[in-house]
């Protein structure tokens, strides 16, 4: 029985690769249409500042520039992000370490059932990474709800971790076990 549900995680984690590579063309997509949509809001806010209307701010379609640039970048922004968090920026960098907390967790990182947790867990991670750029462009619109950004910067945190799972349960073993 237990060899049966690995075997079925295995070829659900196997499907992983086109997910994720449509997740990212969603992005790449999601980035343009967004940068799309901060030119349409400067051309707003320049219309009405000539009309001596200051409803608008700045704020918006600077949020929306910069979150196109992270999506239509999304590799070069994750290497950046991962770096700041990390101090690599390979995902992958953890495979030449011992065995760590991880290997506790997901089984030996060389067997198909960690191979197989980890990539699911990376790909949640990639969903999370995107959803929390679109939460936060979302919520420097105007009549937003405050803790938005809040919101969405945790998602991006999130996003980052599940990315990095080994790195993370890594940092966190060190952490609390060996600090």
């Amino acid at each position: 029985m237990a060899t049966e549900s690995a075997n079925v995680l295995v070829n659900v984690a196997e499907s992983m690769a086109p997910v994720y590579h449509m997740i990212t063309g969603a992005a790449y997509v999601i980035g343009i249409a967004f940068a799309f949509k901060a030119l349409y809001s400067l051309k707003v806010y320049g219309e009405q500042r000539t009309m001596m209307s200051s409803q608008n701010s700045m704020k918006e379609p600077l949020m929306y520039l910069l979150i196109a640039a992270i999506f239509i970048y999304l590799p070069t922004g994750f290497a950046v992000l991962m770096t700041s968090t990390f101090g690599y920026s390979n995902v992958l960098a953890y495979q030449s370490a011992g065995d760590g907390a991880a290997s506790i967790l997901f089984g030996p990182q060389n067997s198909d059932f960690g191979k197989s947790i980890t990539s699911i867990i990376q790909l949640i991670g990639v969903i999370a990474f995107v959803r929390g750029w679109m939460s936060i462009a979302r919520a420097s619109g105007s009549g937003q709800q405050p803790g938005g950004v809040g919101k969405g910067l945790m998602y991006v945190v999130g996003g980052i971790f599940c990315m990095n799972i080994i790195g993370t349960v890594d940092v966190i073993n060190n952490t609390l076990f060996y600090g």
